[in-house]
């Protein structure tokens, strides 16, 4: 956690202008837990170039002090506010960067008048994403982690698959999977898990009904989990007996789409010519209008998170280490749809591909 911390503090000394700022109020549990090693429900980290400092209230100051050693641990009532505003005065630093993707309306509207009331003159200056892109490229211990979240659902997905049989109804898939994760290891699930069923497969973020799976109807399967704090996330779309001509012309473009994008990932690449590479071959098989969403975003302690690989959102070149979604789909209403989503590791001239669950759609 240290050399987080030390990287965090050289990026925010090189920051300029109207960006830069004297320290940043860390409210994100993501990027509190990142920084500093804590993994409570509740607290603020204020980093400066001289302190580090968790807030926290009573019931997590013992945790705090035993996860965070590289943080100074101060106790705060319930009501953060003037706590925080009576640190940061102490403190005497003009310009304070704050999370404005995290922090709502009302808490800085109140924290602001905490400062008011505290007589500290502190600029709150908004910072948007800036923890989050130092956490895009993941160190080794991290990729091991989601490696060990990535193998968990794949074996779940494989198990669960393999015993499924018409007349199953959705819900009961999606159970299944997190029951299997669950009792091993698995904190909870990285998402509500998707399970598609013949036409309700056009939605690419159906949440799973009653409705019985029936024989050679495409079943899209979403998936993942939460290991030691980080996330998993893979699709497969699978069909129980021989689909129709349609299906396997489907599937055959989007496999297409999605190996050609994970051929050419690689450090370097803006978020949006990875999604190009995708969408390139899905719009060449005149499909294009049926692939509304990105081709995929990263991974970590969040199961959305930087980078994007996204033609409306990817304007970040993707980082050696990122950990990625490849996950191209084709939705065709009245019918169902087909998404196909790895998990990869981004390198200097290639990705390493972390989902191994087989790609056979026909159980």
């Amino acid at each position: 956690m240290s050399a987080r911390l030390e990287t965090l503090r050289r990026r925010l000394s090189a920051t300029a202008g109207d960006e830069q700022v004297d320290g940043l109020l860390v409210s994100s549990a993501d990027n509190r837990r990142y920084l500093s090693g804590f993994t409570g429900s509740a607290g603020f980290l204020i980093i400066t170039g001289q302190e580090a400092i968790l807030l926290t209230d009573f019931r997590y100051v013992e945790q705090a002090t035993a996860q965070a050693p590289h943080f100074t641990v101060a106790k705060i009532e319930a009501t953060a506010w003037p706590a925080l505003a009576a640190e940061l005065k102490r403190l005497r630093h003009r310009r304070i960067g704050f999370e404005s993707e995290n922090l709502t309306v009302d808490s800085h509207r109140r924290l602001l008048e905490a400062l008011r009331e505290s007589g500290a003159e502190v600029e709150l200056v908004p910072r948007r994403g800036f923890v989050e892109e130092q956490r895009q490229a993941k160190d080794a211990r991290e990729v091991e982690l989601i490696r060990r979240a990535v193998e968990l659902a794949d074996r779940a997905f494989e198990t669960v698959a393999a015993r499924l049989r018409p007349g199953v109804t959705e819900r009961e898939v999606a159970w299944r999977l997190e029951v299997y994760m669950r009792e091993r290891g698995a904190s909870e699930v990285s998402f509500p898990i998707i399970v598609a069923a013949g036409p309700n497969g056009a939605m690419p973020h159906h949440r799973p009904t009653d409705r019985p799976i029936e024989r050679g109807e495409p079943i899209v399967i979403d998936m993942g989990c939460r290991l030691n704090g980080y996330c998993s996330d893979m699709t497969r779309t699978i069909t129980l007996g021989e689909p129709d001509a349609q299906f396997w012309r489907i599937y055959d473009i989007v496999l297409r789409a999605q190996q050609a994008c994970e051929d050419g990932l690689k450090a370097g690449i803006l978020g949006r010519d990875a999604d190009g590479l995708a969408r390139d071959v899905i719009k060449a098989a005149g499909y294009v209008d049926q692939f509304g969403h990105g081709t995929g975003h990263g991974v970590g302690l969040a199961v959305h998170e930087h980078p994007w690989l996204s033609h409306t959102r990817g304007d970040m070149p993707l980082r050696e280490g990122a950990v990625v979604t490849v996950e191209p789909g084709i939705y065709l209403p009245g019918w169902g749809g087909i998404r196909i989503e790895d998990m990869v590791v981004v390198g200097p001239a290639r990705g390493l591909i972390l989902t191994t669950a087989h790609k056979q759609p026909v159980v």
